[in-house]
């Protein structure tokens, strides 16, 4: 006798699902899920339609191929981004599809097999993860991959048909060919970025534009050559925009009020931000006669960049700002670089600031160091201030003349005869300067003149330093 055909066990609910996913160590995909609840082949097809509708509403991540984890975890290999450096020297890594900084794990590298180079920022790797606390994990390298398809930099153009990209980098050995549909609609003599794609046509390795940039013309194709040859980065993660966009000024709290004191900022006519502030006067101590007070200020960055978070990670990327004729490839988003970081006149703005008493033969007494907010009295440049002290102020430096870059004038004097009798050498490079058209066309090289106006701002910001040297020996600098 036939036995009766076996029945199907129960569809689990997707609350079962969900928990035996958390709860099962290693890898978890559909056929772990069906074997575990001994589903028949009309339930697997059900099983993959309800996998699908969980990760679409964010109940589960797919992981390594058809592997799944819980919300917020990650899967037991992933590929990771090397991200920071922590105080114990750690490799910090992150996730290359973790959106989220806020809730992003804290993943820490182990050290490479003997004999493998080490791991630096910006490597990319497939690593194993072992989890080491609710939200940490230890991660090890599988292998090292590529983080981001390579791109060339070049000039469009046509050949017998073809379309080619001519690369600027002058180390290129040969032309790329562009398929069908791959131009972005460039047009011949056009500079271009284009993304380096597999497969090679007619001997020549095939490119992908991404990006159409300008006439090869100009000092704005200059530098945009300069940037992509040099591998300046020049565009921030979308984490990196958002914190910045989101950032409101510095509160007051515990900080030092330094509203009522005319800092000003002195810089370059072209200068795009203004970083640092000055002010000076008559010490009114008695017992310091004919010394002075002096104050630096400048921008409290590290207010908006904090350790390992978005800003911190690119700005790390980056190192500095770098300057081009036309345009900046700035450090920070420009929401901070030219707003809540830049001491623009009249606006409150949070600051590290050194008070510095310097005795009338120019040396340094005592100094203070503080956090707090300004607002700049004025933006100045380097020839009003000097034109105002020779006599020829403007709209500007007029009211600010005696009670501001007078008393600056005065410190500076005492600065710079303790300079001369330190034997301190002053070299007087020559610097120059390039001149552009509305249109960002090269019309010029000039020299810069150096006025006493650069000097001043000079001696302020050396006695700064040497004036954190001295705490930082001490030990009662503030945290920057």
């Amino acid at each position: 006798m036939a036995k009766p055909p076996k029945s199907p066990a129960p569809f689990p609910s997707r609350e079962k699902i969900l928990e035996f996913i958390q709860n099962t160590p290693g890898n978890v995909g559909k056929r772990e899920i069906a074997r575990a609840f001994h589903l028949d082949s009309e339930q697997k097809r059900e099983l993959k339609k309800l996998l699908r509708e969980l990760t679409l509403h964010g109940s589960l991540q797919k992981g390594r191929g058809r592997n799944y984890t819980g919300p917020g975890e990650l899967p037991e290999v992933t590929t990771l981004d090397i991200a920071a450096i922590d105080d114990a020297g750690e490799l910090i890594a992150r996730p290359v599809n973790w959106n989220d900084a806020e809730t992003r794990p804290l993943i820490i590298m182990a050290p490479e097999r003997r004999g493998q180079p080490a791991l630096g920022i910006g490597d990319r790797v497939w690593a194993r993860l072992t989890k080491i606390g609710e939200h940490n994990y230890k991660a090890k390298t599988s292998r090292r991959i590529a983080a981001a398809p390579p791109t060339v930099l070049g000039i469009f153009d046509m050949i017998d048909g073809s379309a080619r990209i001519r690369p600027t980098d002058k180390r290129a050995r040969s032309d790329f060919i562009v398929q069908v549909g791959d131009e972005m609609h460039a047009q011949p003599g056009e500079l271009v970025r284009a993304e380096v794609t597999s497969g090679r046509r007619l001997g020549l390795r095939q490119a992908k534009v991404i990006e159409r940039l300008d006439k090869f013309a100009g000092t704005k194709a200059i530098s945009l050559i300069s940037i992509h040859e040099h591998g300046i980065p020049d565009r921030f993660s979308n984490d990196t925009v958002a914190a910045a966009e989101a950032a409101g000024p510095a509160p007051l709290d515990k900080r030092v009020d330094l509203r009522d004191l005319p800092l000003v900022t002195i810089d370059g006519a072209d200068a795009r931000d203004f970083d640092d502030a000055v002010w000076a006067e008559q010490d009114p101590d008695t017992r310091n006669k004919g010394g002075w007070h002096l104050l630096v200020a400048i921008a409290d960055v590290s207010w908006y960049v904090r350790a390992a978070k978005p800003l911190d990670l690119d700005a790390h990327d980056r190192g500095n700002s770098v300057y081009f004729p036309d345009r900046v490839v700035p450090m920070l988003p420009e929401a901070l670089s030219n707003g809540l970081c830049s001491l623009v006149p009249h606006e409150d703005r949070g600051c590290l600031a050194v008070h510095m008493w310097i005795d009338a033969d120019g040396n340094l007494r005592r100094h203070e160091f503080v956090r707090g907010i300004m607002r700049s009295a004025a933006r100045l440049t380097y020839e009003q201030v000097d034109g105002a002290r020779n006599g020829d102020p403007d709209d500007t430096t007029g009211p600010l003349l005696d009670d501001v870059i007078a008393p600056l004038y005065g410190a500076f004097e005492a600065l710079q005869a303790a300079r001369i009798r330190r034997g301190t050498i002053d070299l007087e490079l020559p610097e120059r300067k390039v001149k552009l058209d509305r249109k960002g066309n090269l019309i010029g090289i000039e020299p810069v003149a150096r006025l006493d106006s650069h000097r001043l701002i000079e001696e302020f910001m050396i006695l700064a330093n040497v004036a954190a040297a001295e705490a930082l020996e001490n030990k009662n600098a503030p945290c920057m």
